[in-house]
């Protein structure tokens, strides 16, 4: 499945167009050419029966392609309150003393371009995991447990401090786990029997012109591809180049910029 978001978003688009073009095109052949089509007086049946099914499918896909939808949606909320995080504990970072609050400033700064940088393009490439980016927020959470606050303010900043990496963590993985998560196998099965039987039935329509047949049935072909493709794109909200984008990260990044030059320089 990872190998599909490493294609590029333009030719996955023209390769699930074409495969669902060619199938459907391929069944409207098949059946003319072996003579399996209706009656003409059972056209009428037929179409009521494809209706009832074309409704079912419907319905079916619609739901999903909003619960996709709806995760992507979370993910990119999961990333901006990750990354809103990571600056709000750079900023409280600031009320610690020296070398303490250096150390978790800068591990924080390595942690957020390590995200932009090196795992964002590691996760969309279909790797589930950047061992450096790791590393970083495991010694950034180290450094902050092992800290000894020396006065009352300092416990109340520590405090403070230690909470907002607990988050940080905990919206880490839920990044982590939502993005990469995505549609599974049975689901995917359900869409494609769906898919071959709705357009299926249509191969078997008796209509009087061939080219109306192959219109009517590549129609429906080009319909179901440009739903598929909306469903791999947007599933697995972190792979591929419809994914969330890190531009959260990229304002904390900034952020952090201004900060110094206003109050270190």
């Amino acid at each position: 499945m990872q190998l599909i978001y490493t294609i590029p978003l333009f030719l996955l688009f023209i390769l699930i167009l074409a495969l669902c073009l060619i199938v459907g095109l391929a069944g409207v052949w098949l059946v003319r050419r072996c003579d399996w089509m209706l009656d003409p007086e059972d056209n009428s049946t037929a179409a009521l029966a494809h209706a009832f099914v074309g409704v079912l499918y419907a319905v079916a896909l619609g739901l999903m392609v909003v619960g996709v939808q709806s995760d992507y949606t979370e993910v990119e909320m999961v990333v901006m309150k990750e990354a809103y995080l990571a600056g709000d504990l750079y900023i409280d970072s600031e009320g610690l003393p020296e070398p303490g609050r250096s150390e978790i400033q800068e591990l924080t700064k390595k942690y957020v371009d390590a995200v932009i940088q090196k795992e964002w393009p590691a996760i969309a490439a279909g790797n589930l995991v950047e061992q450096e980016t790791h590393s970083i927020i495991n010694e950034l959470s180290h450094r902050i447990i092992s800290y000894e606050p020396e006065s009352d303010r300092g416990l109340v900043v520590y405090a403070e401090v230690l909470s907002g990496v607990n988050e940080l963590l905990d919206q880490r993985r839920e990044r982590l786990h939502l993005g990469s998560d995505g549609v599974g196998v049975v689901t995917w099965m359900v869409v494609t029997m769906g898919a071959l039987i709705t357009i299926g039935m249509a191969w078997f329509y008796n209509t009087r012109g061939t080219r109306a047949h192959y219109g009517l049935v590549a129609s429906m072909s080009f319909m179901f591809g440009l739903m598929i493709f909306l469903i791999v794109a947007m599933d697995h909200p972190l792979w591929g180049q419809f994914s969330v984008s890190s531009a959260p990260f990229k304002e904390v990044q900034k952020d952090i910029i201004e900060w110094e030059k206003q109050f270190r320089e």
